[in-house]
C-alpha cells in the first residue's frame, strides 16, 4: 500500500496532512496505540528535518506499507547557490554549527554539503566538514549520485569507537536521537539537488 503524496513545506504547510496520513497507515497495518504514536513519532522527525533547512522549500511526503514493514519518504530539492555554499561550508570546517550537533542535524549538514556542485577547490572542504558521517556513504561523495545509510553508518562508528573519541561522541549522538532508537534504518539518496530520505521500521 502506498499513500497519495502529500505536499510539505519547510515553514509547516501540509505537516496536519502528512500526519493524519501517518495515522491512517498505523491503523491499515493494525498497529496498536504504542507502535502508532512510534510511527508518529519517525513522521514528525522527519518533517522536522524539512524545517530544519534555512530556506523555504517544497517536498513531497508519504508513506508505503507491507504487511507491518513500514517505509516513510521525503523527497525534496535543495537549491544550493555560490553564496549559500561558501557561508555553510565556512560554518562546517569550523565546527561552529551547533544546529548540527545531534543526530538529524547531522544528516541535514550532510544533505546540503552533498548537493553541492562538483567543484575541485570546495572538495577537500567538503570532506572535511563531512567527517565520521562519510563512513555511512555507499558511493562517492562526489558523483552525481550520493547515497548514504545508517545501518552503514552505526556499524562503521562502532567499529571506530575505540580508538577515535569522535566515534564515542557520535555513538553517544545516536544514543539520544529518536530515529537512531525507532527506526531499522534511514536512507539519503541524491541525484544533483534532487533528495529523497527515506526511514524504514518494521513493527
Amino acid at each position: 500500500m502506498k499513500t497519495e503524496s502529500i505536499k510539505i513545506s519547510s515553514t509547516g504547510t501540509g505537516r496536519d496532512k502528512a500526519l493524519a496520513i501517518t495515522e491512517k497507515t498505523g491503523a491499515f497495518v493494525g498497529l496498536d496505540h504504542n507502535n502508532s504514536l512510534r510511527l508518529r513519532l519517525l513522521s514528525e522527525e522527519l518533517i522536522g528535518l524539512m524545517n530544519s533547512f534555512t530556506d523555504e522549500l517544497l517536498g513531497d511526503f508519504w508513506l508505503e506499507a507491507k504487511n507491518e514493514n513500514i517505509e516513510i519518504h521525503l523527497k525534496t530539492e535543495i537549491p544550493m547557490d555560490l553564496k549559500t555554499r561558501k557561508e555553510l561550508l565556512s560554518v562546517s570546517t569550523s565546527g561552529k554549527n551547533s544546529a548540527a550537533k545531534s543526530f538529524m542535524g547531522k544528516i541535514r549538514e550532510m544533505i546540503e554539503l552533498a548537493t553541492l556542485p562538483e567543484d575541485p577547490e570546495i572538495k577537500a572542504l567538503t570532506d572535511q566538514a563531512m567527517g565520521l558521517m562519510n563512513m555511512g556513504c555507499q558511493m562517492g561523495t562526489h558523483s552525481s549520485n550520493y547515497s548514504w545509510a545508517m545501518s552503514t553508518y552505526v556499524a562503521s562508528i562502532e567499529n571506530e569507537s575505540e580508538t577515535k573519541s569522535e566515534a564515542k561522541d557520535a555513538l553517544a549522538d545516536l544514543e539520544r536521537s529518536i530515529v537512531a532508537n525507532l527506526a531499522d534504518d534511514v536512507t539519503v539518496h541524491i541525484v544533483g539537488s534532487d533528495v529523497e530520505i527515506t526511514i524504514y521500521k518494521t513493527f
